[in-house]
Protein backbone atom coordinates (compact mmCIF):
# COMPACT_ATOMS: atom_id res chain seq x y z
CA UNK A 1 0.00 0.00 0.00
CA UNK A 2 2.88 2.35 0.82
CA UNK A 3 4.46 1.80 -2.62
CA UNK A 4 1.12 2.47 -4.31
CA UNK A 5 0.85 5.83 -2.58
CA UNK A 6 4.44 6.63 -3.50
CA UNK A 7 3.78 5.83 -7.19
CA UNK A 8 0.63 7.94 -7.16
CA UNK A 9 2.47 10.88 -5.63
CA UNK A 10 5.41 10.57 -8.05
CA UNK A 11 3.04 10.33 -11.02
CA UNK A 12 1.23 13.50 -9.90
CA UNK A 13 4.54 15.35 -9.44
CA UNK A 14 5.80 14.26 -12.88
CA UNK A 15 2.56 15.40 -14.46
CA UNK A 16 2.75 18.75 -12.67
CA UNK A 17 6.38 19.26 -13.81
CA UNK A 18 5.38 18.41 -17.40
CA UNK A 19 2.53 20.96 -17.29
CA UNK A 20 4.85 23.62 -15.82
CA UNK A 21 7.41 22.92 -18.59
CA UNK A 22 4.77 23.23 -21.33
CA UNK A 23 3.41 26.35 -19.67
CA UNK A 24 6.87 27.86 -19.54
CA UNK A 25 7.29 27.23 -23.29
CA UNK A 26 3.86 28.67 -24.07
CA UNK A 27 4.10 31.44 -21.51
CA UNK A 28 1.00 30.33 -19.51
CA UNK A 29 2.46 28.50 -16.51
CA UNK A 30 -0.20 29.49 -13.95
CA UNK A 31 -3.12 28.81 -16.27
CA UNK A 32 -1.95 25.33 -17.24
CA UNK A 33 -1.02 24.48 -13.62
CA UNK A 34 -4.48 25.55 -12.47
CA UNK A 35 -6.17 23.48 -15.20
CA UNK A 36 -4.05 20.43 -14.24
CA UNK A 37 -4.88 20.82 -10.56
CA UNK A 38 -8.62 21.24 -11.24
CA UNK A 39 -8.57 18.23 -13.55
CA UNK A 40 -6.84 16.11 -10.91
CA UNK A 41 -9.34 17.29 -8.27
CA UNK A 42 -12.26 16.45 -10.58
CA UNK A 43 -10.86 12.97 -11.19
CA UNK A 44 -10.48 12.32 -7.46
CA UNK A 45 -14.01 13.58 -6.75
CA UNK A 46 -15.39 11.39 -9.53
CA UNK A 47 -13.70 8.33 -8.09
CA UNK A 48 -14.99 9.28 -4.60
CA UNK A 49 -18.49 9.58 -6.06
CA UNK A 50 -18.21 6.11 -7.58
CA UNK A 51 -16.94 4.75 -4.26
CA UNK A 52 -19.81 6.35 -2.35
CA UNK A 53 -22.42 5.08 -4.83
CA UNK A 54 -21.04 1.57 -4.60
CA UNK A 55 -21.12 1.62 -0.78
CA UNK A 56 -24.73 2.88 -0.82
CA UNK A 57 -25.64 -0.22 -2.81
CA UNK A 58 -24.30 -2.19 0.23
CA UNK A 59 -21.28 -3.25 -1.77
CA UNK A 60 -23.02 -6.41 -2.97
CA UNK A 61 -22.05 -5.82 -6.63
CA UNK A 62 -18.49 -5.91 -7.91
CA UNK A 63 -16.55 -2.67 -7.30
CA UNK A 64 -16.23 -0.08 -10.14
CA UNK A 65 -13.33 -0.35 -12.53
CA UNK A 66 -10.46 1.91 -11.47
CA UNK A 67 -6.70 2.09 -11.69
CA UNK A 68 -4.01 3.24 -9.35
CA UNK A 69 -4.71 3.98 -5.73
CA UNK A 70 -8.50 3.95 -6.19
CA UNK A 71 -8.40 0.51 -7.77
CA UNK A 72 -6.56 -0.86 -4.76
CA UNK A 73 -8.96 0.89 -2.36
CA UNK A 74 -11.94 -0.66 -4.15
CA UNK A 75 -10.36 -4.11 -4.07
CA UNK A 76 -9.35 -3.86 -0.37
CA UNK A 77 -12.83 -2.72 0.72
CA UNK A 78 -14.42 -5.44 -1.40
CA UNK A 79 -12.25 -8.11 0.26
CA UNK A 80 -13.16 -6.78 3.72
CA UNK A 81 -16.85 -6.88 2.81
CA UNK A 82 -16.58 -10.48 1.69
CA UNK A 83 -14.88 -11.43 4.98
CA UNK A 84 -17.55 -9.54 6.92
CA UNK A 85 -20.35 -11.33 5.07
CA UNK A 86 -18.72 -14.69 5.83
CA UNK A 87 -18.38 -13.74 9.51
CA UNK A 88 -22.01 -12.64 9.61
CA UNK A 89 -23.12 -15.93 8.09
CA UNK A 90 -21.11 -17.89 10.66
CA UNK A 91 -22.48 -15.77 13.51
CA UNK A 92 -26.02 -16.08 12.18
CA UNK A 93 -25.64 -19.84 11.94
CA UNK A 94 -24.27 -19.97 15.50
CA UNK A 95 -27.12 -17.79 16.79
CA UNK A 96 -29.65 -19.93 14.96
CA UNK A 97 -28.19 -23.05 16.55
CA UNK A 98 -28.33 -21.41 19.99
CA UNK A 99 -31.92 -20.26 19.45
CA UNK A 100 -32.95 -23.67 18.15
CA UNK A 101 -31.28 -25.47 21.06
CA UNK A 102 -32.79 -23.13 23.69
CA UNK A 103 -36.16 -23.35 21.97
CA UNK A 104 -36.01 -27.13 22.41
CA UNK A 105 -35.38 -26.82 26.15
CA UNK A 106 -38.25 -27.55 28.51
CA UNK A 107 -36.83 -24.96 30.90
CA UNK A 108 -37.50 -21.32 30.17
CA UNK A 109 -34.56 -19.00 29.44
CA UNK A 110 -34.90 -15.21 29.61
CA UNK A 111 -32.37 -12.46 28.92
CA UNK A 112 -32.96 -9.04 30.48
CA UNK A 113 -30.75 -5.98 30.70
CA UNK A 114 -29.39 -4.46 33.90
CA UNK A 115 -32.68 -2.61 34.46
CA UNK A 116 -34.74 -5.77 34.07
CA UNK A 117 -36.08 -4.93 30.61
CA UNK A 118 -36.85 -8.03 28.53
CA UNK A 119 -34.52 -8.59 25.58
CA UNK A 120 -35.06 -12.22 24.55
CA UNK A 121 -36.76 -15.42 25.76
CA UNK A 122 -37.28 -18.91 24.41
CA UNK A 123 -40.60 -20.58 23.68
CA UNK A 124 -40.78 -22.40 27.01
CA UNK A 125 -40.40 -19.16 28.95
CA UNK A 126 -43.18 -17.64 26.86
CA UNK A 127 -45.50 -20.56 27.64
CA UNK A 128 -44.67 -20.74 31.36
CA UNK A 129 -44.85 -17.01 32.02
CA UNK A 130 -47.25 -15.86 29.30
CA UNK A 131 -44.72 -13.64 27.49
CA UNK A 132 -45.75 -12.41 24.03
CA UNK A 133 -43.61 -11.18 21.14
CA UNK A 134 -43.12 -8.39 20.21
CA UNK A 135 -45.44 -6.69 22.70
CA UNK A 136 -43.44 -7.56 25.82
CA UNK A 137 -40.00 -7.00 24.32
CA UNK A 138 -38.32 -4.06 26.06
CA UNK A 139 -40.82 -4.08 28.93
CA UNK A 140 -39.64 -4.38 32.58
CA UNK A 141 -40.11 -7.97 33.68
CA UNK A 142 -41.69 -6.81 36.96
CA UNK A 143 -44.47 -5.16 34.93
CA UNK A 144 -45.21 -8.47 33.20
CA UNK A 145 -44.91 -10.77 36.24
CA UNK A 146 -47.06 -9.03 38.83
CA UNK A 147 -46.28 -11.39 41.67
CA UNK A 148 -45.37 -9.75 45.03
CA UNK A 149 -42.85 -12.47 45.85
CA UNK A 150 -41.18 -12.14 42.45
CA UNK A 151 -41.12 -8.32 42.71
CA UNK A 152 -39.34 -8.54 46.08
CA UNK A 153 -37.01 -11.28 44.78
CA UNK A 154 -36.04 -9.34 41.65
CA UNK A 155 -35.85 -5.75 42.92
CA UNK A 156 -33.93 -6.71 46.07
CA UNK A 157 -31.67 -9.05 44.05
CA UNK A 158 -32.23 -12.06 46.28
CA UNK A 159 -30.59 -14.36 43.75
CA UNK A 160 -28.79 -16.59 46.24
CA UNK A 161 -31.74 -18.97 46.46
CA UNK A 162 -34.29 -19.86 43.74
CA UNK A 163 -37.84 -18.54 44.02
CA UNK A 164 -40.85 -20.86 43.79
CA UNK A 165 -44.07 -19.18 42.65
CA UNK A 166 -47.29 -19.88 40.80
CA UNK A 167 -47.32 -19.56 37.02
CA UNK A 168 -49.15 -16.40 35.89
CA UNK A 169 -50.37 -18.10 32.70
CA UNK A 170 -51.11 -21.70 33.77
CA UNK A 171 -53.44 -22.60 36.61
CA UNK A 172 -52.03 -25.03 39.16
CA UNK A 173 -48.46 -24.84 37.81
CA UNK A 174 -45.57 -23.94 40.12
CA UNK A 175 -42.35 -22.48 38.77
CA UNK A 176 -38.81 -22.25 40.12
CA UNK A 177 -37.02 -19.06 39.07
CA UNK A 178 -33.19 -18.83 39.24
CA UNK A 179 -31.40 -15.62 38.22
CA UNK A 180 -27.73 -15.10 37.36
CA UNK A 181 -26.02 -11.76 36.74
CA UNK A 182 -23.51 -11.52 33.88
CA UNK A 183 -21.63 -8.93 31.83
CA UNK A 184 -22.71 -5.47 33.11
CA UNK A 185 -25.23 -6.77 35.64
CA UNK A 186 -27.51 -8.09 32.90
CA UNK A 187 -29.91 -10.83 33.98
CA UNK A 188 -30.01 -14.43 32.76
CA UNK A 189 -33.19 -16.00 34.16
CA UNK A 190 -34.00 -19.72 34.16
CA UNK A 191 -37.57 -20.88 34.73
CA UNK A 192 -38.40 -24.50 35.55
CA UNK A 193 -41.70 -26.29 36.06
CA UNK A 194 -41.55 -27.81 39.55
CA UNK A 195 -45.23 -28.63 39.95
CA UNK A 196 -44.56 -32.34 40.52
CA UNK A 197 -41.86 -31.63 43.11
CA UNK A 198 -44.11 -29.08 44.81
CA UNK A 199 -47.00 -31.54 45.02
CA UNK A 200 -44.69 -34.26 46.37
CA UNK A 201 -43.33 -31.87 48.99
CA UNK A 202 -46.87 -30.84 49.92
CA UNK A 203 -47.87 -34.50 50.22
CA UNK A 204 -44.88 -35.10 52.49
CA UNK A 205 -45.81 -32.15 54.70
CA UNK A 206 -49.46 -33.25 54.87
CA UNK A 207 -48.45 -36.81 55.68
CA UNK A 208 -46.12 -35.71 58.49
CA UNK A 209 -48.73 -33.37 59.94
CA UNK A 210 -51.60 -35.87 59.70
CA UNK A 211 -49.54 -38.81 60.94
CA UNK A 212 -48.28 -36.77 63.89
CA UNK A 213 -51.82 -35.76 64.83
CA UNK A 214 -53.09 -39.32 64.52
CA UNK A 215 -50.26 -40.71 66.65
CA UNK A 216 -51.02 -38.39 69.56
CA UNK A 217 -54.23 -40.19 70.54
CA UNK A 218 -52.89 -43.78 70.77
CA UNK A 219 -49.73 -42.48 72.45
CA UNK A 220 -51.82 -40.70 75.09
CA UNK A 221 -53.69 -43.97 75.78
CA UNK A 222 -50.43 -45.93 76.05
CA UNK A 223 -48.95 -43.34 78.42
CA UNK A 224 -52.08 -43.47 80.56
CA UNK A 225 -51.87 -47.24 81.00
CA UNK A 226 -48.12 -47.04 81.66
CA UNK A 227 -48.69 -44.46 84.39
CA UNK A 228 -51.30 -46.75 85.92
CA UNK A 229 -48.95 -49.72 85.81
CA UNK A 230 -46.17 -47.60 87.33
CA UNK A 231 -48.31 -47.15 90.43
CA UNK A 232 -48.22 -50.93 91.04
CA UNK A 233 -44.77 -51.74 89.61
CA UNK A 234 -43.32 -52.47 93.08
CA UNK A 235 -45.56 -55.53 93.33
CA UNK A 236 -44.49 -56.79 89.89
CA UNK A 237 -41.46 -58.96 89.06
CA UNK A 238 -38.16 -57.18 88.49
CA UNK A 239 -38.14 -57.96 84.76
CA UNK A 240 -41.59 -56.39 84.31
CA UNK A 241 -40.55 -53.31 86.28
CA UNK A 242 -37.62 -52.75 83.91
CA UNK A 243 -39.99 -53.18 80.96
CA UNK A 244 -42.39 -50.56 82.33
CA UNK A 245 -39.54 -48.09 82.89
CA UNK A 246 -38.21 -48.64 79.37
CA UNK A 247 -41.66 -48.27 77.83
CA UNK A 248 -42.24 -45.05 79.79
CA UNK A 249 -38.91 -43.63 78.59
CA UNK A 250 -39.60 -44.54 74.97
CA UNK A 251 -43.17 -43.21 75.08
CA UNK A 252 -41.80 -39.90 76.42
CA UNK A 253 -39.24 -39.84 73.61
CA UNK A 254 -41.98 -40.54 71.06
CA UNK A 255 -44.04 -37.71 72.55
CA UNK A 256 -41.12 -35.32 72.05
CA UNK A 257 -40.71 -36.55 68.47
CA UNK A 258 -44.41 -35.96 67.69
CA UNK A 259 -44.30 -32.49 69.24
CA UNK A 260 -41.25 -31.61 67.15
CA UNK A 261 -42.86 -32.96 63.97
CA UNK A 262 -45.99 -30.89 64.61
CA UNK A 263 -43.93 -27.76 65.31
CA UNK A 264 -41.81 -28.30 62.20
CA UNK A 265 -44.95 -28.87 60.14
CA UNK A 266 -46.41 -25.57 61.36
CA UNK A 267 -43.18 -23.75 60.55
CA UNK A 268 -43.02 -25.21 57.04
CA UNK A 269 -46.65 -24.52 56.17
CA UNK A 270 -46.88 -21.14 57.92
CA UNK A 271 -49.93 -22.52 59.70
CA UNK A 272 -51.16 -20.61 62.77
CA UNK A 273 -48.27 -18.18 62.64
CA UNK A 274 -47.61 -16.29 65.85
CA UNK A 275 -47.61 -12.49 65.69
CA UNK A 276 -44.21 -10.80 65.85
CA UNK A 277 -43.49 -8.18 68.50
CA UNK A 278 -40.59 -6.57 70.32
CA UNK A 279 -39.23 -8.99 72.94
CA UNK A 280 -36.77 -8.29 75.71
CA UNK A 281 -33.99 -10.76 75.09
CA UNK A 282 -32.94 -10.93 78.73
CA UNK A 283 -36.39 -12.18 79.79
CA UNK A 284 -36.46 -14.77 77.02
CA UNK A 285 -33.04 -16.12 78.01
CA UNK A 286 -34.01 -16.16 81.69
CA UNK A 287 -36.87 -18.54 80.86
CA UNK A 288 -34.47 -20.79 78.91
CA UNK A 289 -32.02 -20.73 81.81
CA UNK A 290 -34.67 -21.82 84.34
CA UNK A 291 -35.68 -24.69 82.06
CA UNK A 292 -32.08 -25.78 81.42
CA UNK A 293 -30.71 -25.68 84.98
CA UNK A 294 -32.40 -28.96 86.11
CA UNK A 295 -30.72 -30.81 83.22
CA UNK A 296 -27.21 -29.64 84.14
CA UNK A 297 -24.82 -31.90 85.96
CA UNK A 298 -22.83 -30.59 88.91
CA UNK A 299 -19.71 -30.21 86.76
CA UNK A 300 -21.37 -28.28 83.93
CA UNK A 301 -21.35 -24.50 83.89
CA UNK A 302 -23.98 -22.53 81.97
CA UNK A 303 -23.44 -18.77 81.66
CA UNK A 304 -25.50 -16.07 79.91
CA UNK A 305 -24.04 -12.77 78.72
CA UNK A 306 -27.11 -10.83 77.57
CA UNK A 307 -27.09 -7.00 77.73
CA UNK A 308 -29.98 -5.76 79.82
CA UNK A 309 -31.39 -3.37 77.21
CA UNK A 310 -31.37 -5.68 74.16
CA UNK A 311 -34.58 -6.28 72.20
CA UNK A 312 -35.44 -8.51 69.27
CA UNK A 313 -38.47 -8.39 66.98
CA UNK A 314 -40.04 -11.79 66.47
CA UNK A 315 -42.39 -14.55 67.65
CA UNK A 316 -41.81 -15.49 71.29
CA UNK A 317 -42.55 -19.22 71.10
CA UNK A 318 -40.60 -19.71 67.86
CA UNK A 319 -37.52 -17.91 69.17
CA UNK A 320 -37.79 -19.80 72.46
CA UNK A 321 -37.80 -23.11 70.55
CA UNK A 322 -34.81 -22.13 68.42
CA UNK A 323 -32.64 -20.70 71.21
CA UNK A 324 -33.50 -23.46 73.72
CA UNK A 325 -32.70 -26.15 71.15
CA UNK A 326 -29.21 -24.70 70.73
CA UNK A 327 -28.69 -24.46 74.50
CA UNK A 328 -29.95 -27.99 75.22
CA UNK A 329 -27.85 -29.45 72.42
CA UNK A 330 -24.75 -27.78 73.88
CA UNK A 331 -25.54 -29.28 77.30
CA UNK A 332 -26.15 -32.79 75.98
CA UNK A 333 -23.02 -32.97 73.85
CA UNK A 334 -20.63 -31.31 76.31
CA UNK A 335 -18.47 -33.62 78.43
CA UNK A 336 -18.32 -33.45 82.20
CA UNK A 337 -16.79 -30.16 83.33
CA UNK A 338 -17.64 -28.41 80.07
CA UNK A 339 -18.65 -24.74 79.96
CA UNK A 340 -21.58 -23.52 77.85
CA UNK A 341 -21.60 -19.80 77.08
CA UNK A 342 -24.67 -18.03 75.70
CA UNK A 343 -23.98 -14.54 74.37
CA UNK A 344 -25.73 -11.70 72.57
CA UNK A 345 -23.67 -9.20 70.58
CA UNK A 346 -24.82 -6.39 68.35
CA UNK A 347 -23.13 -4.22 65.75
CA UNK A 348 -24.18 -1.93 62.92
CA UNK A 349 -24.83 -4.89 60.62
CA UNK A 350 -26.63 -7.49 62.76
CA UNK A 351 -27.50 -8.90 66.14
CA UNK A 352 -25.92 -12.26 66.97
CA UNK A 353 -27.22 -14.87 69.43
CA UNK A 354 -24.43 -17.43 69.92
CA UNK A 355 -24.07 -20.64 71.93
CA UNK A 356 -20.52 -21.83 72.50
CA UNK A 357 -19.68 -25.21 74.03
CA UNK A 358 -16.62 -27.33 74.76
CA UNK A 359 -18.19 -30.50 73.48
CA UNK A 360 -17.16 -33.24 71.11
CA UNK A 361 -17.05 -30.99 68.08
CA UNK A 362 -18.18 -31.78 64.54
CA UNK A 363 -16.18 -32.62 61.44
CA UNK A 364 -16.56 -29.66 58.99
CA UNK A 365 -17.70 -32.00 56.22
CA UNK A 366 -20.88 -32.75 58.20
CA UNK A 367 -21.79 -29.12 58.93
CA UNK A 368 -23.76 -28.45 55.68
CA UNK A 369 -26.13 -31.33 56.55
CA UNK A 370 -26.70 -30.59 60.23
CA UNK A 371 -30.02 -28.81 59.63
CA UNK A 372 -31.50 -31.74 57.70
CA UNK A 373 -34.30 -33.65 59.39
CA UNK A 374 -33.11 -36.70 61.36
CA UNK A 375 -29.49 -36.22 60.27
CA UNK A 376 -26.93 -37.41 62.82
CA UNK A 377 -23.17 -37.27 62.67
CA UNK A 378 -23.03 -40.36 64.91
CA UNK A 379 -25.82 -42.67 63.76
CA UNK A 380 -25.75 -44.59 67.01
CA UNK A 381 -26.02 -41.84 69.60
CA UNK A 382 -29.67 -40.81 69.14
CA UNK A 383 -31.16 -43.15 71.70
CA UNK A 384 -28.41 -42.45 74.16
CA UNK A 385 -29.07 -38.72 74.21
CA UNK A 386 -32.81 -38.93 73.71
CA UNK A 387 -32.73 -36.68 70.68
CA UNK A 388 -35.22 -36.60 67.82
CA UNK A 389 -32.90 -35.27 65.12
CA UNK A 390 -35.26 -32.36 64.40
CA UNK A 391 -33.86 -29.64 66.64
CA UNK A 392 -31.57 -27.91 64.15
CA UNK A 393 -34.19 -28.26 61.39
CA UNK A 394 -36.57 -26.33 63.67
CA UNK A 395 -33.85 -23.73 64.31
CA UNK A 396 -33.31 -23.28 60.58
CA UNK A 397 -37.00 -22.74 59.82
CA UNK A 398 -37.48 -20.35 62.73
CA UNK A 399 -34.56 -18.26 61.52
CA UNK A 400 -35.94 -18.24 57.97
CA UNK A 401 -39.18 -16.78 59.37
CA UNK A 402 -37.12 -14.06 61.04
CA UNK A 403 -34.90 -13.26 58.00
CA UNK A 404 -31.93 -14.60 59.95
CA UNK A 405 -29.14 -17.08 59.22
CA UNK A 406 -27.50 -19.87 61.18
CA UNK A 407 -23.70 -20.06 61.20
CA UNK A 408 -21.90 -23.13 62.59
CA UNK A 409 -18.21 -23.25 63.44
CA UNK A 410 -16.78 -26.46 64.84
CA UNK A 411 -13.76 -28.72 64.90
CA UNK A 412 -13.56 -32.24 66.37
CA UNK A 413 -12.36 -32.13 69.96
CA UNK A 414 -12.53 -28.33 70.33
CA UNK A 415 -16.26 -27.72 70.71
CA UNK A 416 -18.77 -25.87 68.58
CA UNK A 417 -20.27 -22.39 68.18
CA UNK A 418 -23.79 -21.96 66.82
CA UNK A 419 -24.59 -18.34 65.89
CA UNK A 420 -27.94 -16.85 64.83
CA UNK A 421 -27.44 -13.67 62.79
CA UNK A 422 -30.46 -11.33 62.77
CA UNK A 423 -30.75 -8.30 60.44
CA UNK A 424 -30.53 -4.80 61.88
CA UNK A 425 -34.24 -4.08 61.47
CA UNK A 426 -35.02 -6.87 63.98
CA UNK A 427 -32.70 -5.82 66.78
CA UNK A 428 -32.73 -2.68 68.90
CA UNK A 429 -31.10 -1.15 71.92
CA UNK A 430 -33.29 0.49 74.54
CA UNK A 431 -31.63 3.83 73.90
CA UNK A 432 -32.85 3.73 70.30
CA UNK A 433 -36.29 2.48 71.25
CA UNK A 434 -38.89 5.14 71.96
CA UNK A 435 -42.13 3.20 71.76
CA UNK A 436 -41.14 -0.36 72.52
CA UNK A 437 -41.79 -0.51 76.25
CA UNK A 438 -45.51 -1.00 75.82
CA UNK A 439 -44.95 -3.71 73.19
CA UNK A 440 -42.62 -5.91 75.24
CA UNK A 441 -44.56 -9.07 76.18
CA UNK A 442 -45.02 -10.17 79.75
CA UNK A 443 -43.45 -13.60 79.87
CA UNK A 444 -45.71 -14.60 82.73
CA UNK A 445 -48.77 -13.92 80.59
CA UNK A 446 -47.30 -15.36 77.39
CA UNK A 447 -48.69 -18.64 76.16
CA UNK A 448 -46.67 -21.65 77.22
CA UNK A 449 -43.53 -21.86 75.13
CA UNK A 450 -42.81 -24.86 72.97
CA UNK A 451 -40.71 -27.39 74.83
CA UNK A 452 -37.20 -27.60 73.38
CA UNK A 453 -36.66 -30.51 71.06
CA UNK A 454 -34.34 -33.25 72.17
CA UNK A 455 -32.19 -33.12 69.04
Amino acid sequence: MKRTWQRAFITWIIGLMAVITIGFVLGHILALALIYTLGTLYWQLYQLYQFHSWLRRSGKAAPPEATGIWGEIFDAVYRLQKKQRKSKRRMRQALNRIENSTAALKEGVIMADSNGNLEWWNNSAGLLLGLQRPVDRGQPITNILRNPDFFKYFTQKRFGEPLVMKSPSKEGVYLEVQTTLYDQNDHLIFVRDVTRLHLLEQMRKDFVANASHELKTPLTVIKGYLETLSMFKDSLPQSMQRGIVNMSDQSLRMEHLIEDLLLLSRLETNDKREAHQWLKLEDLCETIKKTALPTLSDSHKLSFDIPENSYIYGAYNELYSAFSNLVFNAIKYSPEGGDIQVQWTQNEFSGIFSVDDQGLGIDPRHIPRLTERFFRVDKGRGSGTGGTGLGLAIVKHVLIHHNAKLQIRSQPGTGSTFSCHFPTDRVRQEALLATVASDVPDNHNTAAAEQPSQS
